[in-house]
């Protein structure tokens, strides 16, 4: 309490000056900071400073007010400013402006030595040291690494709002300034200063250590905040990247920025790749699924569809669809995924089949056009003759499924005779389309004549320049369907008819569309072969995102038409070297941004990635990683320059660093558990949707 008249004086008037200064709301918490205040922000006093500059600090601290403060944990926050008394009254500005630092070490006292020596020689006797004694062992120092300057800045409408900016613009002398430990309340304040209000979400809370401190209430947790659009973006995609080994909680994070997504306003598309069913199906692990949350946002596809749980079967949710495709449709796909997973069935490659498996063919919407007559009967040729074999192989056809068939006049007319009215048209001659089901007969007898007529005039001549009538593929193919694959070739395309489906013709084109519509896309990979997932993953991104550059060229695409992709293992997808500017990640990395898709990647390595993309990535969340050469990336980036060796050493599930577009320094956080909220938990009346998502304040 303020004794004599003239401090009195000196209080009233420091107490008029800070009155006439409107109060923003950093001001409003650096003005209840006071060193010698009694009240709750002046027991947060941690000490005062030894030095000071434009990067670190240090601070002169001791036992009862690192107590007082509740301990001083490595990578704790705490609070610089300026004392009242310290400055005049042209730099009364400075006062409600507060300086935010991260504690990185313990540094030696410039008594140290004196110190050392005492505490030798209390050690060496077993003295116990007098009152004065103990109380001069107490003092330590810390050093903190200066994160920037929150101030009040004027929102454009007269009105005051939190600020800050990553450096300091000038600073006085180390005496001036107190150094608090925030609040809770404070400190929530001040790290969600910048997520936007009406839209944010509790992504987790605030953690220091893995070692629980004693006797913490909840009242001290401090929520983290994050905004939605900060995975989605706004004028153009972002990318989050999560880095941890394996089991450290980069599954659960992808969760629960997915729900985060969901349980928001933004309508946006999400496709994620779900390798096991944990994110598509109810899961004991979970108790729950992003599915189970939201169904009435989320469409379900699989390769293959397994029985729903109970729980799912109780609230009517209905069977994922398939992901099958046709492979008269989806050419370039069905042929892919033979020749991607040909060595997991078989063991040899024979000879007659290798230049099938070597072709590279185009899907229909891809076919020449008819003004170039000659490519698009070649194209057809190729294409009825694959057609033909899939059709012996016993892959199933729509019956009434036409395609465009060519021959010379003389071919045509030996066919009509063999073959009669299965191959004609209403005039009796051969019809310009066959049915897919008339092929294999077509090509046994184009087989028999090409044995007997190849050479002659006018059956099946050489192009104008010169090359054969049928290429390397299509002889190939010849010598399959001339027996009508009884004795080979056919069997070794049956394994994969599993993957193929007469319905599944548009399966890419409804993914993209219900992502483009806002929907979330989950596919469920559990029980398919990696070089399946491969392959389809790869066909998808770049069906969605074709669609999105053709919106984006055509000035379709809104300010809020968004796709957000999820991928896990994404250093091989995204691996360091690639040079390939066709492939569909690297275009992703380099230009999915630009047209508004959206990444969530994660993987456990850093140094394997595309350097592009991780120079261009917005969010990190970064778990444990035990490996120099790991820690030394993460510390090249700013934002973690000063978290290296806790990366290294915390091994709790879902203990990451994190920063995000909404946040202007990595923050060590706690994410939340992706699990029932209180609706769907038994007991309790089952809500499906988003309403259970608690927004925050």
């Amino acid at each position: 309490m303020v004794g004599n008249p003239v401090e009195q004086a000196i209080e009233r008037d420091r107490a008029e000056q800070r009155a006439a200064r409107e109060a923003g709301p950093v001001a409003r918490i650096a003005r209840k900071y006071d060193a010698s205040s009694d009240g709750e922000p002046g027991r947060r006093l941690l000490g005062f400073l030894l030095s000071l500059n434009y990067d670190e600090l240090s601070i002169v601290t001791c036992d009862p007010w690192k107590r007082a403060c509740g301990g001083v944990p490595r990578n704790s926050f705490v609070m610089i400013k300026l004392s009242d008394t310290a400055v005049g009254k042209e730099d009364q500005a400075f006062l409600d402006r507060v300086i935010l630092a991260r504690v990185t070490d313990s540094v030696p006292t410039p008594v140290e030595r004196d110190i050392q020596g005492a505490m030798f020689q209390l050690h060496k006797v077993q003295a116990i040291p007098d009152p004065v004694t103990a109380k001069e062992l107490q003092w330590s120092a810390l050093k903190a690494s200066i994160l920037g300057t929150y101030y009040d800045a004027d929102d454009g409408t007269g009105k005051h709002v939190a600020a800050f900016g990553n450096d300091v613009d000038t600073f006085f002398a180390p005496h001036a300034y107190a150094v608090f430990v925030p609040t809770a309340e404070d400190l929530d304040t001040l790290i969600n200063s910048f997520v936007s209000n009406s839209d944010s979400f509790e992504i987790g809370r605030l953690r220091y250590t893995e070692t629980p401190r004693p006797g913490a209430s909840e009242d001290e947790n401090v929520p983290v905040k994050v905004d939605p659009r900060d995975f989605v973006g706004h004028e153009y995609g972002n990318r989050t990247a999560l880095f941890g080994k394996t089991r450290m909680g980069k599954s659960n994070i992808i969760k629960v920025i997915a729900d985060t997504i969901l349980s928001s306003d933004l309508g946006v598309g999400q496709v994620i790749f779900d390798p096991s069913g944990e994110y598509t199906y109810i899961n004991a692990q979970d108790g729950t699924s992003l599915y189970a949350m939201h169904p009435d946002k989320c469409v379900r596809y699989s390769l293959v569809p397994k029985k729903l749980p109970p729980e799912e079967e109780e609230r009517d949710f209905e069977v994922p669809k398939s992901l099958k495709i046709n492979f008269y449709e989806s050419v370039s796909v069905g042929h892919a995924l033979i020749r991607g997973l040909w060595d997991s069935e078989w063991s040899d490659k024979p000879g007659y089949v290798q230049p099938i498996l070597n072709w590279d063919p185009r899907d229909l919407r891809e076919q020449p056009n008819r003004s170039d007559y000659s490519a698009f009967k070649h194209f057809w040729r190729t294409m009825a003759m694959w057609f033909a074999v899939l059709k012996l192989a016993g892959y199933e056809s729509e019956p009434d499924k036409r395609i465009p068939v060519d021959f010379q006049k003389n071919v045509k007319k030996e066919l009509v005779k063999k073959l009669g009215d299965a191959v004609t048209d209403d005039a009796g001659e051969f019809a310009q389309t066959q049915l897919i089901k008339a092929l294999p007969a077509i090509y046994k007898e184009v087989a028999s004549l090409w044995k007997e007529h190849r050479a002659k005039k006018y059956w099946f001549e050489n192009s104008s320049d010169g090359s054969p009538y049928f290429n390397d593929v299509e002889r190939a193919l010849l010598d399959i369907l001339e027996d009508e694959g009884s004795k080979r070739g056919t069997r070794y395309l049956i394994p994969f008819r599993k993957y193929h489906d007469v319905a599944g013709s548009n399966t890419f084109e409804a993914i993209s569309e219900h992502a483009r519509s806002g929907k979330t896309v989950l596919i469920d990979f559990a029980r398919a072969d990696e070089g399946v997932r491969r392959n389809l993953s790869e066909r998808i991104c770049g069906r969605i995102l074709s669609d999105m550059e053709k919106a984006f060229g055509e000035g379709k695409l809104k300010d809020d038409d968004f796709v957000v992709l999820y991928f896990e293992e994404a250093h091989q997808l995204f691996p360091q070297a690639d040079r390939d500017l066709n492939n569909v990640y690297n275009r992703l990395a380099k230009e999915g941004a630009k047209f508004h898709v959206s990444m969530v990647y994660a993987t456990q390595s850093m140094t394997t990635l595309s350097p592009d993309l991780l120079k261009n990535t917005e969010n990190f969340f970064i778990a444990h990683l035990d490996d120099d050469r790991e820690v030394k990336e993460v510390t090249r980036r700013y934002a973690f320059r000063d978290v290296g060796d806790d990366v290294q050493r915390t091994m709790s599930k879902g203990f990451v660093r994190m920063i995000t577009q909404s946040h202007r320094f990595a923050l060590p956080v706690q994410i939340r558990k992706f699990e029932p909220r209180e609706a769907e938990k038994p007991g309790s009346s089952r809500s499906d949707g988003a309403n259970g998502q608690r927004r925050l304040p």
